[in-house]
Order: C-alpha cells, then sequence, then structure tokens
C-alpha cells in the first residue's frame, strides 16, 4: 500500500487513514497568516514565484498546469513524496509551475477531492524557498540566495536549531517552561502537536483517526506561557497563544521499524504561517525573519 511518513492531518477529510491523524470538519487556527510584504528591496538571483492561498486549515500552491488546465496543490512538508490525483491509470503526469517541468505519480483515492495533488519535500530537494505571505520564491541550490539569505533578508533572518531525519527536518522548541526537545516541520498540519503545560487552555475534544482505522479522542489546547523555538544562537523566538493537541497515543503514529523515533512533535501552520520563512533543503538549514508577534 502507498504510504506516508506522516502525522496529522488536520481539517482535511481524508478518506484513507494511513495517511496518519485527520480530524472531521475544520479547525481554525488562533494565529494569522504573516501580512504579505516581502523584506527585502534587493534585487533577487534567479528564482520561481508560486503563489500560496491560506485555506486557514491548509496551504495550496497555485499555478500547476497540465494539458490547458491550472491546479492548486496541497503543500505537504510532512510528506516524503508528491503525487497527482489522478482516476485513470498508474503512470505519471507532466506540469508546469512557474516556468517549471515537473512529473508526478498517479494516485487515486487518496486525497479529498477538492484537492487535485500533493507537494511534499521531493518537489523542493536541491533548493532553497523563501515563503513570505502570498508567495514562495524556490532557487536552485547553488544560488547566491540559498548560500548567503542573509546578503539579502538582513540580520533579521534567524537561523533556527534544526536536524534532519531521513527526509524529514526538526527544529527545537521549548514548551512548556523548561522542556526542551525537537518537532516535525509539517506545513500540511493545521496545529501543533506539543506537550501539555500545567496551565494551559482546555478548548475541546477532538476525534482523531489514526493508521489501521483507528479512532481516538484528542485533546485541544491553547498554551498558557510562551511558546519558543530556538535559534543557533541559543535565543528564543516567542510565540503566544499557540494551538496544539495532546493527549494522543504518540506510538500510533510511528511506521514499522520507527520505535526509536525521539521526537514526537509536530510544528505545524499554527506557528509556521506567523513568520516569513527561510527553508534550505540541499544544507538542512531553517530560519525565520523575525518579527513583533
Amino acid at each position: 500500500m502507498f504510504q506516508f511518513s506522516l502525522y496529522q492531518k488536520i481539517g482535511i477529510i481524508l478518506s484513507l487513514f494511513f495517511l496518519g491523524a485527520c480530524i472531521p470538519g475544520p479547525v481554525r487556527s488562533h494565529q494569522t497568516s504573516v501580512p504579505y510584504q516581502f523584506p527585502t528591496n534587493k534585487t533577487l538571483p534567479p528564482h520561481i514565484s508560486i503563489s500560496v492561498i491560506d485555506k486557514g486549515t491548509h496551504l495550496l500552491l497555485k499555478g500547476a498546469q497540465t494539458q490547458g488546465q491550472t491546479y492548486s496543490f496541497l503543500w505537504d512538508t510532512g510528506s516524503d513524496l508528491s503525487f497527482y490525483e489522478s482516476a485513470g491509470e498508474d503512470g505519471t503526469s507532466e506540469f508546469l509551475l512557474g516556468g517549471q517541468r515537473f512529473t508526478l505519480k498517479n494516485k487515486n483515492g487518496v486525497l479529498p477531492e477538492s484537492i487535485p495533488g500533493l507537494l511534499g519535500l521531493d518537489f523542493f530537494r536541491n533548493s532553497c524557498i523563501f515563503w513570505c505571505g502570498e508567495e514562495l520564491k524556490q532557487f536552485p541550490e547553488d544560488s547566491p540566495f540559498c548560500e548567503h539569505p542573509d546578503a539579502y533578508l538582513s540580520t533579521d533572518l534567524k537561523i533556527l536549531n534544526t536536524k534532519k531525519k531521513g527526509a524529514h527536518f526538526y527544529v527545537q522548541f521549548e514548551y512548556p517552561e523548561g522542556y526542551t526537545s525537537f518537532g516535525l516541520l509539517d506545513t500540511g498540519s493545521s496545529l501543533n502537536l506539543l506537550p501539555k503545560g500545567p496551565k494551559d487552555r482546555f478548548l475541546g475534544e477532538k476525534k482523531v483517526f489514526l493508521a489501521g482505522n483507528k479512532i481516538q479522542t484528542a485533546i485541544q489546547m491553547e498554551s498558557a506561557s510562551p511558546f519558543y523555538l530556538v535559534n543557533k544562537s541559543g535565543i528564543r523566538e516567542e510565540y503566544r497563544q499557540v494551538q496544539f493537541l495532546t493527549g494522543i497515543s504518540l506510538e500510533n503514529f510511528h511506521l514499522p521499524g520507527d520505535k526509536d523515533r525521539e521526537e514526537d512533535w509536530v510544528i505545524g501552520l499554527d506557528i509556521l504561517r506567523t513568520r516569513p520563512l527561510f527553508w534550505d533543503f540541499s544544507r538542512g538549514r531553517v530560519g525565520i525573519v523575525h518579527t513583533k508577534n
């Protein structure tokens, strides 16, 4: 069976549950997306620009063209693989996006009918990106922008303490106070999956679908104290009133042979959409442009 290395997929109703977990019905994030204002007036090296549509529960990358049709694909960095939802025979389909040609495998019955495909980590391999509000810019890995992003984005760019396991990227966080760990960077998750603090606000219970057609109750919380992402200098970037899920048996998310996974946490859109994001997939660097939340 076709599988992904995914955790929660919140707010998108999936007909197949092996993708991880999903909550039927929309879950609105407390955090708002960063206002669109690209933070530099400097001339950028050659790149492609992709329009980003923030649907609240998920992000769509707009403009993929094939055979005279234009599509918007789910952007999901929690997924290793990209694919196109096709009711036809198995195979591949060719697309054009921002002047770049690429090929996706055809899959059927994985995503809701409203989402025609998914762009995962493999789509961005050998490149770096800068996402700011309504626009995502993608540069080749040998671009000066990838090598020295601070030359274009100034010292406001803070490189996070990041590590990579397999194809996936994790960033260090602190929450609750005094507890530090690493969380999976997942643009395909509406909310975060975090440890519970002593004074967090209870927002309600949610039914979560797990792999193997299991259903479990998850608790939606809002952080009472600041949540921090930790950058390379040890300085903490602060986020307030972060919403997240807890009360999930995390071993349900592990794939076979993955029982030694250290990191069980997820950093989703509730956090990622609030800062302009730099992501160098070749060098394993992730950074945010420092702004006041």
